[in-house]
């Protein structure tokens, strides 16, 4: 099933709706939404035999975890506390504004009563707490290991997902196609002024000696990965053919280099 702008349009609305606060929206930037994460998970369920229903609640309810993950990490960040507001003050509301809009995925699964699937992205919420954590803390020595991890950060969400609607084979490509695009982005918006702006929070504990080593081992590393993306998208399922075509599409607008395959 082909996944269309109006939908897309749909579920942006319904996601923002369901964030909205007005008390919250004084104090803490209302994190972006990841576009390329809502488009991957609409392609995988509208893929699925799963009633409309259900794929319209797992996808906002899992657009609201991933900013509720997206506003904790906004405390290390103080470009998006508002400069106006206490600073202490300002860091205890985004710890909150994150645990509303986690609090809000309980709710919206309780109410069509999945608690199979509320299982499933609690996991994957400690998980990708956990990968945070050795970003965080633990003495991570090379740039490969820092984009492992990194990469579970940035997947793990859509790939349980992905398992549990039945699509195991694209749950592994949806990985590798998240962390190339992510890297991609990195790589073309940091220029010589720095990993900030492309990898947020992570910047600081990137293994790197020199802005140019970072970014020699971000580029080292999508070379890797478009390759490896590549060779998974030549054997896609054929019943996932649409979604093989935009993974393609928005893999080459970003990356000349990307190798051609078949």
């Amino acid at each position: 099933m082909q996944t269309s702008n109006i939908e897309i349009d749909k579920l942006k609305a319904l996601i923002k709706e369901k964030m909205h606060h007005a008390y919250i929206e004084q104090y803490v930037k209302t994190p972006a939404l990841n576009e390329d994460k809502l488009h991957v998970l609409t392609f995988i369920l509208n893929n699925t035999s799963l009633p409309e229903y259900k794929k319209e609640r797992y996808i906002v309810t899992a657009m609201l975890i991933q900013m509720a993950l997206d506003t904790h990490d906004s405390v290390q960040n103080s470009d998006d506390i508002l400069p106006e507001e206490n600073d202490e003050k300002s860091k205890q509301l985004a710890v909150l504004a994150g645990d509303y809009y986690s609090g809000l995925y309980y709710f919206l699964l309780s109410e069509i009563e999945e608690v199979r699937m509320i299982q499933v992205l609690a996991t994957a919420i400690t998980d990708i707490n956990e990968c945070k954590m050795q970003l965080y803390y633990k003495d991570i020595s090379s740039a490969e290991t820092f984009i492992h991890v990194f990469k579970q950060v940035e997947t793990l969400l859509i790939t349980r997902i992905a398992a549990f609607a039945g699509e195991s084979i694209i749950s592994g490509i949806a990985a590798e196609w998240l962390i190339t695009k992510r890297l991609i982005n990195a790589r073309n918006s940091a220029g010589d002024s720095g990993l900030e702006a492309a990898l947020g929070t992570w910047a600081a504990q990137f293994p790197a000696n020199s802005h140019k080593e970072a970014l020699d081992a971000i580029e080292s590393f999508i070379r890797k990965e478009s390759s490896n993306l590549g060779d998974s998208l030549a054997h896609f399922p054929a019943h996932l053919s649409s979604i093989r075509s935009w993974m393609r599409s928005a893999i080459k607008e970003n990356n000349s280099s990307m190798a051609e395959e078949g």
